[in-house]
């Protein structure tokens, strides 16, 4: 009888261990603080992880990992486009997202989950640094050739837009104060 007890007892605790173990792989589908990065970050562990990881991994500064998703997706993970293939969190577009799983060897990568997507929007980083050289927090120029494509933003085809000139400027703005934000609070992972 006893060791019937503890039998149910031992298998109680397994079953409470797992279901805290799935919980912690379970990734974070939103935030209610949008405006605030500490807070956002704070409340999403996983995200603050994801982040530190893109930046280490690529060189991209959270705050513009950040502005980008807040722009992008509003921190949605199944945001989509109504006149592309964008979806998920970066906003990817289905051929650029092919090439970034070819390009990094993550053939598993899913654009609703906030670790791809952080990598994803920091590989893209990458590829636009090597090529057009802007200031690692000038968001406004990332944005607009993440937008428009490298090419696109070399031929500044941009410029022919004003509505896609005030987007990068509000990037730019978010990206700047998620930026004041994170100096101030200095979060550790």
């Amino acid at each position: 009888m006893r060791f019937k007890k503890l039998k149910i007892a031992m298998c109680a605790m397994i079953i409470l261990s797992c279901s805290g173990c799935s919980s912690m792989i379970q990734e974070s589908v939103g935030t209610k603080t949008p405006s605030d990065a500490c807070k956002t970050l704070t409340q999403n562990k996983d995200w603050m992880v994801a982040t530190h990881k893109a930046y280490r991994r690529w060189g991209i500064p959270i705050s513009v990992q950040l502005s980008v998703i807040r722009h992008e997706s509003s921190f949605n993970r199944d945001a989509s486009a109504t006149t592309s293939s964008a979806y998920g969190y970066a906003q990817a577009l289905n051929d650029t997202w092919k090439e970034y799983k070819k390009a990094t060897n993550n053939k598993t990568a899913s654009r609703g989950s906030f670790f791809d997507s952080t990598d994803f929007i920091g590989w893209y980083w990458n590829e636009a640094q090597k090529k057009i050289h802007f200031s690692p927090y000038n968001a406004r120029a990332f944005y607009l050739s993440y937008h428009e494509g490298i090419g696109g933003y070399q031929r500044r085809s941009y410029l022919k837009k004003t509505w896609l000139m005030k987007k990068s400027k509000t990037v730019q703005m978010i990206a700047d104060k998620y930026r004041f934000q994170l100096n101030k609070c200095r979060l550790e992972i």
